[in-house]
């Protein structure tokens, strides 16, 4: 039995209120939302905002996370300050909604003999993990591009109380990269994990490469292992695929793992 709870990532494209009583009916403990939509910074003010903290606390469901939705790496100084700002509105709504953790996929990590956008990548995550510590929270990188290895060779690098990484099994299996692996290399900066295998929802800025674990590869008891490996107590978030109900898939991965 995993000793970490529940949660479940919720639907943008799906009413809110509707899914936040559908978690809590399933049992989850948390809920993570993405930041988009009716939930962008920019579209929830105070009252809203209120209201939202209120749903979670009567349904007895805390904010696991808040994720901002990245269309673009951040190894480009194209429109970068725009996005900087973006990315602190969410740090500070992610804070008054009641979570400490931003989750965001920020691109791969440039390869040295591509200095320019090497640098311009390094300063963008290092400011980044900034402002995320100045606004309360911690940006947790999603994982997928890179290796486990190479992400805490950044984030070590780096050294910064902002960040922190967020373990996404079916996206580095896309990318093949071992899951288990990852974890432990990750270590002590891993501040999220999802629970799923590479049959997971579509993966947002990861190029799904064909040579990645086919499904139904990850070993769960080892990921479990890893996770307690590193002392990792948080939700792990169930990330339903959009195309086919909820509930099933939340219920499949409570019967994997043993409970909630």
């Amino acid at each position: 039995m995993s000793p970490c709870p529940l949660g479940l990532r919720l639907d943008p494209s799906r009413p809110i209120r509707e899914q936040i009583r559908e978690a809590a009916g399933l049992g989850a403990r948390g809920v993570v939302l993405d930041a988009i939509g009716d939930l962008a910074p920019n579209r929830l003010g105070d009252t809203g905002r209120r209201e939202l903290r209120h749903l979670l606390r009567s349904a007895e469901l805390t904010l696991t996370a808040l994720s901002l939705p990245t269309r673009r790496p951040f190894d480009t100084i194209d429109q970068l300050d725009d996005r900087l700002r973006r990315a602190e509105a969410a740090f500070t709504m992610g804070y008054e909604l009641g979570t400490t953790l931003v989750l965001a996929r920020v691109g791969g990590i440039p390869a040295e003999s591509d200095a320019p956008a090497r640098d311009t990548f390094l300063g963008a995550v290092r400011e980044l993990g900034r402002r995320a510590d100045h606004r309360g929270v911690r940006l947790a990188v999603e994982t997928g591009t890179d290796s486990g290895a190479d992400l805490r060779a950044l984030l070590d690098g780096l050294a910064s109380h902002g960040l922190a990484a967020s373990i996404d099994p079916g996206a580095l299996m896309q990318n093949g990269h071992d899951p288990v692996e990852a974890t432990r290399a990750l270590g002590p900066w891993v501040a999220h994990a999802y629970a799923g295998d590479a049959t997971g929802a579509p993966v947002l800025n990861v190029s799904v490469r064909r040579s990645g674990f086919p499904p139904g590869a990850l070993d769960w008891e080892e990921y479990l292992g890893a996770l307690e490996e590193v002392n990792y107590r948080g939700c792990l978030t169930v990330w339903p695929d959009p195309a086919r109900p909820a509930a099933p898939q939340f219920a499949a991965v409570v019967a994997r793992v043993g409970g909630v």
